[in-house]
């Protein structure tokens, strides 16, 4: 069996398909595929058909075609993870018995994608038999997060991946606090805004007792005859101003600033007021009457539009009720429990008005008021039995003045009522006025107002214990949330300054070492550990990489000057005949619009070996370096000056006409004829050199040899002529030249 698979011919190299992941076959070509395979194959090229059925997790009955090689059908037979099976395949409709190998999970580094290895033979081909048939691998690769990332992520730098990362979390983390922040700032508005519905509340209440205690010197001087007496009259106007006093209070309450949302509870207040200014106005018209001629339907009339200004009440109660169970569930037992005693003493007043009438006219009580009297009673024992389960719930409520409210009002009270009604149901009435019975009355009702006080003070206690509860919370969770993002904040700036920055600096210096620039600074030794470690390293690196910096420039240094001196004339430091050719080629090649001709210049110093031999070589070698000098001087920085032989000079010029190389080459040779070529001995001598001038168009393309051989043609005229002269071409348009 050959060791590694083959190849399938499909793209040209190993097969890629797409399923769940990317997948690798490789199949060395034994048979040529099936009609079946075929008409897959040309049906979806460049897929694997139910690839991802073929996974080492689930290995059902598929036909699966790699390629252009083998078409296989696998059957397994005991397909389970991290176990050894049969499976027969097929390949061009012949069946051979396979064993697969599902490689376990324990076998495979984390991470690695399954691999299932099919080993065998296929039977009908003699390249099977022989033994180095097909062996068929296939692995599914399932894409990783880091793949994705690098998608995503290609170019950014860490420092940058690392900022947005430390960004998306910070952003996070500012979401999830403002939601917290948000719920606790919530919360401790509600508590607020509890304790100002709890104040409308314990108003409304107040507002209530004193309404219904008002009743009391009401009944007291409906059974006075007028004119009433002053000390009833005051305790009326005292009632009632403490009634006005209560609302105002009330109404003060319902428009403050945190109680935005009371319209329906101040339209209430303003009934509440209206409806007692009407039941006053009824009452004082009542009282203008004498007593022998008020009638029972007026008196009635009088307390019972007394009593229905309670009802209106209801929604203010109501309304405030829920807008404190908003912000604190917890005190709806004691709320509960004030509310039950504040209806009490309502039904507990309500009780005695029943019996004003009567008690006016000194007369037997009607069957009617005897079914009101016990339809009250009814009620207010209904409402001790829910009071009475009220306290069992709550045991601050069970002592003080719910044990005074059970010994005097339902003890003495209702007793006192008993026999007021024992006595009023007899032919002649109850010998007692409504002013005896209002006073002997309305002290027992007292400890029922006790315990409503009661109850609303544990009420309130309970609503400021959650508000400042809720205070604590709200600062408890800005303070520590702000402690959590400083901490996350320096966490993050820590990190990245010890870690991030320094592996981002590290990298920074290692591509400039790698692009063969200056290397940057290294930070000082502000690390510890493997970060310092590693700088050290880098400062390993970059000290060998300024070494071979160094190398390498006194290489260029070298090879600069190697070429210095192969072009270059070691005496006159001019450009010696071969550096000449070539930048006279580059300058041919050159199409300089503003120098559209070349002019050629040959120099040749005049009885040079007459010098050498009368002053030595070495003044010889002086004026070699004279005549270098004043071409220097002479010729333009642009221009090609070379000594090409061993008195002879050559310039190369760019010029527009003749006149203009003419002109500077005459002041060459007036310059050299006035200069003094110093000797040891004596005075120094002058010497005269000879010129000739060959030109030629850039368009033209001349070539180096020709111009310099025409020049040199003019220069050997020029010494047959007498020398000391310049000689030019006769006919520059005949020899390409720019026109005279």
């Amino acid at each position: 069996m050959p060791a590694e698979a083959g190849k399938s011919v499909m793209g040209g190299g190993i097969f890629s398909g797409v399923g769940n992941g990317a997948a690798r076959i490789a199949v060395t070509p034994g048979c040529q595929p099936s009609r079946q395979g075929k008409r897959l194959l040309d049906s979806a090229p460049g897929r694997v058909p139910a690839l991802e059925s073929v996974s080492a997790a689930r290995m059902r009955r598929r036909r699966w075609f790699p390629g252009k090689g083998n078409p296989a059908w696998i059957t397994p037979r005991r397909p389970h993870r991290g176990t050894q099976g049969d499976a027969s395949v097929c390949c061009n409709n012949r069946t051979q018995a396979r064993h697969v190998r599902v490689i376990p999970r324990a076998e495979r580094w984390p991470g690695l994608p399954a691999r299932v290895r099919l080993f065998g033979r296929c039977a009908h081909s003699s390249q099977c038999r022989s033994g180095t048939g097909p062996t068929l691998t296939f692995e599914l690769l399932k894409p990783s997060l880091s793949k994705m990332l690098r998608f995503v992520l290609p170019t950014m730098s860490v420092d940058r991946r690392f900022g947005i990362i430390a960004s998306a979390l910070g952003l996070l983390f500012l979401v999830l606090a403002s939601g917290l922040l948000i719920h606790q700032w919530s919360a401790y508005t509600r508590a607020e805004y509890a304790l100002t519905h709890f104040q409308v509340f314990r108003a409304t209440l107040l507002a209530m007792e004193k309404v219904s205690a008002e009743r009391g010197p009401t009944n007291s001087v409906l059974g006075e005859d007028v004119p009433l007496p002053e000390a009833r009259a005051a305790a009326l106007r005292v009632a009632r101003a403490e009634s006005d006093a209560r609302i105002a209070q009330l109404v003060g309450l319902l428009g403050l600033p945190g109680c935005d949302r009371c319209e329906n509870e101040r339209a209430a207040a303003q009934r509440v007021q209206a409806t007692l200014a009407d039941a006053r106005a009824n009452i004082d018209r009542v009282l203008r009457v004498p007593r022998a001629q008020r009638t029972d339907p007026a008196l009635e009339q009088a307390v019972m539009r007394m009593v229905e200004v309670i009802p209106h009440f209801s929604p203010i109660t109501n309304a405030s009720t829920a807008g404190v169970l908003n912000g604190d569930a917890s005190a709806l037992n004691c709320m509960t429990a004030a509310r039950l005693a504040a209806t009490l003493r309502e039904q507990a007043g309500l009780l005695g008005s029943r019996f004003t009438a009567a008690l006016v006219s000194q007369r037997q009580l009607t069957e009617d008021e005897q079914f009101a009297i016990e339809r009250t009673r009814g009620g207010i024992d209904q409402l001790g039995a829910y009071m009475r389960t009220r306290v069992q719930e709550d045991a601050a409520l069970a002592h003080g003045a719910f044990a005074r409210v059970n010994g005097k009002y339902f003890g003495e009270g209702l007793a006192y009522v008993a026999r007021i009604r024992a006595l009023a149901s007899l032919p002649g009435g109850a010998a007692a006025s409504t002013g005896e019975f209002a006073a002997r009355y309305v002290p027992l009702m007292r400890p029922i107002v006790e315990f409503r006080d009661e109850a609303l003070a544990l009420a309130e206690e309970e609503v400021r214990l959650h508000r400042h509860a809720m205070l604590v919370r709200l600062v408890g969770a800005a303070g520590i949330l702000s402690s959590l993002m400083c901490a996350l904040a320096l966490g993050v700036w820590l990190f990245r300054r010890q870690v991030i920055r320094p592996f981002a600096e590290a990298a920074r210096v290692i591509r400039a070492i790698a692009a063969g620039g200056p290397s940057a600074d290294l930070p000082p030794n502000a690390y510890r550990g493997e970060i310092q470690e590693l700088f050290d390293a880098v400062q390993v690196l970059k000290a060998k990489d300024l070494e071979r910096t160094r190398l390498e420039q006194e290489r260029q240094r070298l090879i600069a000057e190697l070429r210095t001196m192969a072009e270059t004339d070691s005496l006159t430091r001019l450009l010696n005949r071969r550096a000449f050719e070539s930048r006279a080629q580059a300058a041919f090649l050159d199409r300089d619009v503003l120098a559209p001709y070349l002019a050629l210049v040959m120099i040749d110093i005049d009885h040079f070996k007459r010098i050498n031999d009368t002053y030595g070589h070495a003044v010889g070698d002086r004026a070699l370096e004279c005549m270098a000098d004043l071409c220097r001087e002479t010729w333009r920085k642009g221009d090609v000056v070379a000594r090409i032989g061993g008195e002879e000079f050559a310039v190369l010029v760019g010029v527009q006409d003749r006149a203009q190389v003419l002109e500077m080459v005459e002041r060459l040779r007036l310059r050299l004829s006035r200069a003094v070529v110093p000797v040891e001995q004596g005075a120094g001598f002058t010497m005269t050199a000879s010129f000739g001038v060959a030109y030629a168009a850039r368009a033209d393309a001349p070539s180096v040899k020709s111009l310099l051989k025409r020049a040199d043609r003019l220069l050997y005229r020029a010494k047959l002529a007498g020398r000391d002269r310049v000689e030019v071409e006769a006919s520059a348009l005949a020899d390409g030249g720019p026109p005279p």
